[in-house]
């Protein structure tokens, strides 16, 4: 774009976005807080100061994966949830798509997790605002789960934040006991059946 002309927020948003995925690679190999805003901007292709037009500290860019995550994440499940099929099979889907978003950033996730709980109070909150809209579509899909008979009278909020953390040890176990897909499956039939068996079972087995 010709010197002089500025960014549209879509612009800005799109070489906010390349910038990241550009560097994403230095955090892998040095570390978040081993990392410079020199070092990065050198991966991006970028004079410093020219960085600090998109991000001013390295604080910035870790919230910004964070909060591009829980928005693409966000995005689809909502496209997800308007689908007009059953809900229990649109959550089904949404821990899907879930699940492909964790395997994709599966190295930046663990790598950037212990340093985004360093962040200040004011980005946490961020952070968590946005999680909370991703928390409250689950909610949604479970309610309506309720009014279709799929699923029994339960804190449908309480059970949305339940089966978002199941999903961390489907990804990011040492012991895996099947493919991802697998174990997702598995996953939540035990969240969505329990574990229990019915006592006309327990009396057959006695």
């Amino acid at each position: 774009m010709p010197k002089g002309i500025p960014l549209t927020e879509e612009d800005q948003a799109a070489r906010r976005h390349e910038i990241f995925h550009q560097v994403a690679r230095i955090f892998l190999k040095k570390g978040f807080q081993e990392t410079s805003m020199q070092e990065i901007a050198e991966a991006a292709g970028l004079g410093k100061s020219t960085l600090y037009d998109y991000f001013r500290t390295k604080d910035e860019i870790l919230l910004y994966f964070f909060e591009d995550q829980l928005n693409d994440l966000t995005e689809a499940a909502q496209r997800i949830a308007l689908q007009n099929i059953p809900a229990d099979e649109r959550l089904r889907q949404v821990m899907g798509v879930h699940l492909e978003s964790l395997l994709a950033n599966r190295s930046l996730f663990m790598k950037l997790s212990q340093d985004a709980l360093r962040l200040k109070p004011e980005s946490q909150k961020q952070i968590q605002k946005k999680r909370h809209v991703y928390q409250d579509l689950i909610r949604g899909l479970i309610e309506e789960g309720v009014r279709e008979g799929a699923y029994r009278e339960v804190d449908p909020l309480l059970a949305a934040r339940m089966l978002i953390h199941l999903m961390a040890p489907v990804v990011f176990t040492s012991r895996p006991t099947g493919t991802a897909q697998q174990m997702l499956d598995e996953t939540m039939d035990i969240f969505l059946k329990g574990i229990e068996v019915s006592d006309q079972r327990r009396s057959r087995v006695r």
